[in-house]
């Protein structure tokens, strides 16, 4: 599709909570709330008020397009958990995110460009918000080619670049160390900034906790190498910010998601660097799909 169509997608109206509990009063009319099918609708409406009606035809229904990452996949059972992840976790980041500078550009990625690229860059905007770190998106026509500009706890600015490693996708040392020094050079010289690397759960180590606990995610060894080379080489990479999310389906407990990051910074930085504090370490407001539920029930 073409970049110009997304213009029309979204007005710039915010969807606040008010409105959506008002369609959802309207739809208990017809459907149980609480059930599957009455939260799928939800975040339809959600979706498709950002993406528009074509857009989720394309990727969001039974016979959406065969190469979209979005399309569910009914053929072996009568539900997809992975489809249901996915809808909800692309609801949940349009809702929260709709506020952030720049993120019409995040819903034009989403239209033009590779889909798990797009998602990406608002899952990033997750952790980001969701920590309490400052944060915008970048326009298009801005003089950058980083995903981000944000702030470290004491106000001081960064470029953020974004790279997204595919699932499904092999591991290969190469094709990492490619994408770190492609975000160094996007980054720029004399500039400072963080990248921020999506991996597929399947290139890490998940051990599950039992107890209705998260998993816990590992990285290995040789992907931690491979980032701490890359800031020994570069100044201008402060932080490395690995990100995973991964979700399972347990019979007993339903889908379970988990946001797994691992924030490393660089040795390089003197005692006074504002980059030495954990940029991930606070909290900020984010709504999730499953208490707007429970409102709704």
């Amino acid at each position: 599709m073409r970049a110009a169509d997304t213009r029309f997608r979204w007005s710039g109206d915010y969807l606040s909570v008010a409105l959506l509990d008002a369609v959802a009063s309207d739809l208990a009319k017809q459907i149980p709330p609480g059930t599957a099918r009455f939260n799928f609708t939800m975040h339809s409406v959600i979706i498709r008020y950002f993406l528009g009606d074509e857009w989720f035809k394309e990727h969001l229904l039974p016979n959406a397009r065969h190469d979209s990452f979005l399309r569910p996949d009914f053929e072996k059972q009568d539900v997809d958990p992975r489809f249901s992840v996915l809808t909800l976790e692309l609801a949940e980041n349009l809702l929260n995110l709709q506020t952030v500078q720049g993120f019409r550009t995040c819903l034009d990625h989403m239209a033009v460009r590779q889909m798990q690229s797009g998602l990406c860059e608002l899952q990033i905007g997750h952790v980001l918000r969701s920590r309490g770190v400052p944060f915008r998106y970048v326009d298009e026509g801005e003089p950058t080619t980083v995903d981000l500009i944000l702030q470290t706890q004491s106000g001081d600015e960064g470029l953020g670049e974004i790279k997204c490693k595919y699932e499904g996708a092999e591991y290969s040392k190469k094709t990492l160390r490619g994408a770190l020094e492609r975000a160094r050079k996007q980054i720029g010289k004399g500039n400072e900034g963080v990248v921020f690397v999506k991996l597929p759960s399947a290139w890490l180590k998940v051990v599950s906790r039992g107890g209705g606990d998260p998993p816990q995610i590992i990285l290995p060894a040789e992907i931690v190498a491979t980032a701490k080379d890359q800031m020994r080489q570069a100044s201008r990479i402060k932080k490395v910010i690995f990100y995973v999310f991964h979700h399972m389906c347990d019979p007993a407990r339903g889908l379970g998601v988990t946001h797994a990051t691992m924030e490393m910074t660089s040795s390089r930085l003197t005692e006074g660097s504002p980059w030495r504090a954990e940029l991930l370490s606070g909290s900020g407001p984010w709504t999730t799909m499953q208490e707007l539920s429970r409102r709704w029930t």
